[in-house]
């Protein structure tokens, strides 16, 4: 009898090291995945900005040809004073709309990717949670109990555990309803 308190006092102490250490792969794991996601989601912003500040510098080089061009022909129809107020107000309007423009996608885009990544770590933060209370509630409820000097494994109620043989060198034992 005593030879099974030592045991079931080992077991229980295995059990608690071995849900310790799967809590503690868990928020190994977790804490991995929400850096990658950062990491993930700082390139893909960085990706954006630069693919849209491209746009926009070639559309900008694309408008000043063809300004200039056009420029010429205003230039001989009105002179310089009014074609220099006439240039510098249509510039500062481009500018300002394109500039908007690009902001604007840029923005749409972004809001569109966090939500995306926002509901996929939602998911997988619903995942794990159930991951992790189907564990615990594996060991949850085995309590020792130490009686007349001998040491005891209290299972919950409706709950026994059944030696199921070996695994390698140690016993392996099943928590089973009754």
């Amino acid at each position: 009898m005593q030879n099974i308190g030592t045991s079931a006092s080992s077991l229980a102490e295995r059990v608690r090291v071995k849900a310790e250490q799967e809590r503690q792969e868990m928020e190994s794991l977790t804490r991995q995945q929400f850096s990658a996601l950062s990491e993930s989601l700082r390139q893909s912003s960085q990706n954006a900005l630069s693919t849209t500040e491209a746009a926009i510098l070639a559309q900008l080089g694309n408008l000043e040809s063809s300004i200039s061009s056009r420029s010429r022909t205003l230039h001989r129809a009105f002179g310089w004073a009014c074609l220099r107020s006439l240039l510098l107000s249509l510039s500062i309007l481009m500018g300002a709309g394109l500039g908007g423009w690009g902001l604007m996608t840029l923005a749409g885009k972004q809001v569109s990717n966090l939500r995306t990544e926002i509901v996929t770590l939602k998911e997988q933060k619903e995942a794990l949670e159930t991951e992790s209370a189907a564990i615990w509630n594996t060991f949850k409820g085995l309590e020792p109990l130490r009686s007349e000097g001998k040491d005891y494994l209290l299972t919950p109620e409706g709950w026994t555990i059944i030696n199921s043989g070996m695994a390698g060198k140690r016993d392996a034992w099943r928590i089973v309803r009754k």
